[in-house]
């Protein structure tokens, strides 16, 4: 999984209870106010999730950002009087990450990461604070870059290390996350809402691995008839979770379903466009402000990002 300059982090959230039974457990406010072991483990792991999901701003791609548009202005090799530049929120991940770390138990495969990368936020804020506000004052047209051009250096290399610790930590939660859906999809009965639902993670995870060198605008290559497989294994779950959960209630999972149909469509549409050549003319016109192909590698990654948050925050 490259985190370079997209995230696709965005993982599901396991059960309270135990890592199947995600629609229908309970517990009672004892069993809440005393986890099990297991519980406890389940927590952890859903607030390291938590932070996955809710810090998705690609380091390595502000860093990139920065270093094409203002860094130019700040040595003097380009003008620009109306700079922009947003502040990354730092503190806040720094301290979801504390947090989270204080939960027990250990998770060794999760929690030394989660250490390297709330020590570089930590380390990256008031350099990142203090480059947001030289920018959005202005101040690089007062002093003419001076202070830019002083506090750079550090700045960059806080931001490298910053955007390297996001990447591993990805990693890790994602590394943990398949091994968990894996198991489930493994063991989950068959015919189930349960194993409907683990099979649409299963296999849309599958079909974004198949995707991956087209992301990164690389194509499909050789991956094209595996995207295929997937995205009909991922709509066949999806069909069955929805038919499962019309056993129960008529209306079935709509909202779920218009997500999962749009996924399903960008991603056909991907399989066309490379089989009849429409990107390879596309890169052959002139002027254009984003490719065929960016776009619809844009709007995939953020159609999975759909379904995975209609997912966890499942209504139906």
């Amino acid at each position: 999984m490259n985190t370079g300059n997209m995230i696709r982090s965005l993982a599901v959230a396991a059960c309270v209870l135990t890592l199947s039974a995600c629609d229908e457990s309970k517990t009672s406010n004892k069993e809440q106010n005393q986890p099990s072991a297991e519980q406890a483990e389940v927590l952890k792991y859903n607030a390291y999730v938590e932070v996955a999901n809710s810090f998705q701003r690609s380091y390595a791609k502000e860093l990139a950002t920065f270093q094409s548009y203002v860094q130019p202005v700040l040595e003097g090799k380009d003008k620009n009087d109306n700079l922009f530049y947003s502040t990354n929120n730092l503190d806040r991940l720094k301290n979801a990450l504390a947090k989270a770390r204080e939960m027990k138990p250990d998770m060794a495969e999760l929690d030394g990461s989660a250490d390297a990368y709330r020590d570089a936020a930590e380390k990256a804020e008031p350099l990142d604070r203090d480059m947001g506000n030289y920018i959005v004052a202005k101040t690089y047209l007062s002093d003419k870059g001076a202070h830019g051009r002083e506090i750079q250096p550090a700045f960059i290399a806080a931001m490298e290390t910053l955007a390297a610790a996001q990447g591993n930590f990805i990693s890790a939660i994602d590394a943990k996350d398949r091994a968990r859906i894996k198991a489930e999809f493994e063991s989950a009965q068959k015919d189930t809402r349960d194993y409907f639902r683990i099979g649409m993670i299963y296999h849309i995870k599958e079909s974004m691995d198949a995707a991956d060198g087209f992301l990164q605008g690389k194509g499909l290559g050789d991956r094209k008839d595996t995207l295929k497989t997937s995205l009909d294994q991922f709509n066949a779950m999806a069909t069955g979770y929805d038919a499962k959960v019309r056993e129960k209630n008529n209306a079935g999972c709509s909202s779920m379903m218009l997500n999962v149909n749009a996924y399903l469509a960008t991603g056909r549409q991907i399989i066309l466009r490379t089989e009849n050549g429409r990107y390879q003319e596309d890169k052959k016109a002139q002027f254009q402000m984003m490719s065929a192909e960016r776009q619809d590698a844009t709007q995939l990654l953020q159609d999975y990002n759909n379904v995975i948050n209609a997912i966890n925050f499942n209504k139906c």
